[in-house]
């Protein structure tokens, strides 16, 4: 690591017009986690567009014109720029995880300072690794070094910024290339080339992605550019910077047209990075990561023995190599995720399907259960565990993340101290069902919990708070009862088994209209909008349809004129 001071190059920096201000920004994953808890307190809502109705509105929704990169986009970004994947200087942990920011608002004076360190021993590592270096200097700084250090600002900055430099940037950095000998110890091209370096990472323009163009387009919106294009491109389908190809064809002015656009999400979604991305939806869907019930969960293991917390990353990583398997190898849709019978299996969770452990190893392999009890996502032991007790199933967990999370519909607010109530105990309460059924009785609570929660949440009684299929309460060894009125679309319809929940939500429109909501918010990177209605119907609408692929709705999502377009004014 070569001797100079970084705040004497920011200073600099400002003198010479290379930094702006990082502001205001939307959260780190899209939209962000939606709680679990259900209840009464609030009024029931419907499904539908984000404020209750379907109207179709056309319009351009309002979009944050400068984001900053979020923690995932950071690594990704600094990984496909410079190869950087783990900080040498701390522990080889990834940058962001030393990044003191919350995606959620204006940068503190705390979270800048975080840059500005990350990217100080970014630059000293890719400087130190000659194989690291080649990715930042492509040629070798000879005599005061000004035309290497010239070329690597014009061609650096442009992957850098994600964009051409102006003239008057590359001049500002040319400047501060040639004041070497008073930001550096020696002056020499390396130390000054590697102050270059730091100062590209703490640029707005490296940390933010903004959308300034204000070419005009329909009544209300600007038309963005073509590298505008290709940025969102790349964020929304990779996580990451364009590649030559999207580069290329940015410069040449070949994103305008949806017919172009289209040609390279197409071409994008046979990249290995397009699989990473929609496995991060699928988690977003699920609610699957850290801090959330999957990574939380706790057992009474002398109760369910055959559980260990060492399974829960073994659960999560079946869950998303089964939507892979959806959407890449089957190619299929989103029915595919409610009817499928294919999991994926190892030594370690087989006790929890009721299959020989010997007939596997550690590694998970892929598996055909019963159809009948095991049909799509929402029956595998990840969600199943997930959303359960410590010593018992949970009928209310399991139904509010179906009714509002795969629905739609929000079951409102549970009342105070509802969460609190235990269950109610008595001879005459030997399964589950019946306990959850007299907690829920009151009138605080009936309305949405005997109407929209509780239903579902007894059709997944068939399953054990580990996930393994059951007939009778193994307390009291009554019965299971999974029959049940659940409203889908509207009015309560008769489900008698988790089979034929599962075929009844693969079919409802209001599942098929979440799923593409969800979509919507998680591609553009903001919650939802009553002007997304005409983009979310279409979705819909070929969803039903049937025969619909999810990577369909991926490249329809680059089609829409929300993706090329922005509003004006942000509301």
């Amino acid at each position: 690591m070569y001797t100079w001071r970084s705040g004497i190059i920011v200073a600099a920096m400002f003198a010479a017009g290379c930094i702006g201000s990082v502001g205001d920004d939307p959260v780190d994953t899209g939209p962000g986690g939606e709680s679990s808890t259900g209840g009464a307190g609030g009024k029931p809502g419907s499904p539908g567009s984000p404020n209750g109705g379907t109207e179709c509105k056309p319009g351009i929704a309002p979009t944050s014109q400068i984001r900053r990169l979020t923690s995932a986009q950071y690594d990704r970004t600094i990984r496909d720029l410079l190869g950087v994947t783990a900080l040498a200087a701390s522990g080889n942990v990834a940058p962001s995880t030393l990044l003191a920011t919350d995606q959620a608002g204006s940068l503190t004076d705390l979270g800048w300072s975080s840059y500005r360190s990350v990217a100080e021993m970014i630059a000293a590592q890719v400087m130190a690794d000659p194989a690291l270096k080649e990715n930042f200097l492509k040629c070798t700084p000879s005599g005061d070094g000004a035309a290497c250090l010239h070329d690597t600002i014009v061609e650096f900055g442009r992957r850098a910024f994600r964009r051409p430099l102006t003239q008057a940037e590359v001049a500002r950095f040319d400047a501060i290339a040639a004041k070497g000998p008073q930001i550096t110890e020696n002056g020499t091209p390396e130390e000054v080339a590697e102050a270059l370096l730091y100062m590209f990472l703490i640029s707005p323009s490296f940390i933010q992605r903004a959308e300034i163009t204000e070419a005009p387009g329909d009544a209300g919106s600007f038309v963005l550019s073509s590298h505008e294009v290709a940025s969102r491109l790349s964020y929304m389908l990779w996580g990451t910077i364009p590649d030559e190809a999207l580069n290329q064809a940015a410069d040449q002015g070949q994103l305008s047209t949806p017919a172009q656009i289209l040609a390279q999400a197409q071409r994008m979604l046979q990249d290995p990075r397009a699989r990473q991305m929609v496995a991060s939806f699928h988690r977003y869907y699920l609610e699957l990561g850290p801090n959330t019930r999957w990574d939380s969960a706790q057992r009474d293991t002398t109760m369910f023995p055959a559980f260990d917390r060492s399974l829960i990353p073994i659960m999560a990583e079946e869950t998303e190599r089964f939507f892979d398997h959806v959407a890449f190898t089957r190619g299929g849709g989103f029915q595919e995720f409610f009817l499928s019978p294919i999991a994926f299996v190892n030594a370690a969770t087989a006790p929890l399907y009721r299959l020989d452990p010997a007939n596997f190893g550690s590694e998970l392999q892929e598996v055909t259960l019963d159809p009948i009890q095991r049909p799509g996502f929402l029956t595998r032991v990840g969600f199943l565990n997930a959303y359960s007790s410590y010593n018992r199933t949970s009928p209310i967990l399991r139904g509010v993340f179906i009714t509002k999370d795969v629905l739609g519909i929000d079951p409102g607010t549970p009342p105070p101290g509802a969460l609190e109530t235990p269950l109610p105990e008595g001879a005459d309460l030997d399964t589950n069902r019946k306990r959850v059924d007299a907690q829920t009785a009151g009138a605080a609570c009936a309305a949405c919990h005997h109407s929209f929660i509780n239903p579902p949440g007894f059709v997944m009684e068939a399953y054990d708070a580990v996930g393994g299929w059951q007939t009778q309460e193994a307390s009291t060894g009554a019965p299971i009862d999974t029959v049940a009125d659940v409203r889908i679309d509207g009015e309560p319809v008769k489900v008698t088994s988790p089979a034929d929940l599962m075929a009844k939500l693969a079919a409802s429109r209001n599942a098929q209209r979440q799923y593409a909501q969800k979509w919507v918010s998680y591609a553009y990177e903001r919650d939802g909008h009553p002007l997304d209605s005409c983009t979310v119907d279409d979705l819909t609408a070929k969803i039903t349809a049937g025969g619909y692929t999810i990577l369909d709705l991926v490249t329809d999502l680059t089609q829409s004129p929300s993706f090329r377009t922005r509003a004006i004014e942000l509301e």
